[in-house]
């Protein structure tokens, strides 16, 4: 899934310029800083850093232990032209990979594909929500920004995600979920309005009613 929030930390404005053009051709929502001054203030936000290590003021090793001071558990790539192997050491000591420059960014995409995933798991995107069907989560716009789903509102929607694409009908919900109860199928309409309202799709365009059918989650794939 792209769509995630990189911090691009690099003094070097040809390889800054390039590299933000190539992340942003890739669907990553993009920051790029020529130094630390900002960090503080943006790093809450970010999913993963681009770190250059010899930059001007703090370098990229001072800049990482305060993001690890911080407690934010944000992967970080280092680039830099340092080959030697302390060099090396150090970065892959208090970072999580190190690449020597000059690179290719095909090879810088394929490590932080690798590495997103690995960190925070394989998400699939629809529109604006982020969802994690492994850990049952959906993100509203990014990845810190979790919506909060009741455990019923939960168990509803990742019911409808299982089947994207295809119409539950009312009765498919009692089945699932309410099997032993009376089936007053209002229950089904309040509970689908009120995920409706929390990821932020009133028009129901993501979670469509489909006239005297049912309900259907709509993943916009290309048929």
């Amino acid at each position: 899934m792209k769509g995630y929030n990189i911090l691009l930390i690099e003094d070097d404005l040809m390889i800054g310029d390039l590299l933000q053009k190539i992340l942003q051709r890739e669907d990553y929502q993009v920051c790029w800083l020529t130094d630390g001054k900002e960090l503080l203030t943006l790093i809450p936000q970010m999913d993963l850093v681009i770190m250059d290590v010899m930059l001007p003021g703090e370098d990229g090793y001072q800049l990482t232990k305060k993001i690890k001071q911080l407690g934010l558990n944000i992967p970080i790539i280092f680039l830099s032209a340092r080959n030697d192997m302390d060099s090396k050491l150090q970065g892959l000591t208090i970072g999580e990979d190190y690449m020597t420059k000059p690179f290719d960014p095909r090879e810088l995409l394929l490590r932080m594909q690798k590495m997103l995933e690995h960190h925070y798991g394989t998400f699939s995107q629809i529109k604006h929500l982020y969802i994690d069907a492994e850990h049952k989560k959906v993100f509203n716009h990014s990845l810190h920004d979790e919506i909060a789903l009741t455990a019923i509102e939960r168990k509803i929607f990742f019911y409808l995600y299982d089947n994207r694409d295809r119409v539950l009908t009312k009765d498919h919900f009692f089945d699932y979920l309410w099997p032993l109860e009376d089936r007053n199928h209002n229950i089904v309409n309040v509970h689908i309005k009120k995920i409706r309202t929390k990821i932020n799709d009133t028009s129901g365009d993501i979670l469509q009613n489909i006239y005297g059918e049912g309900y259907r989650l709509n993943t916009y794939r290309k048929k």
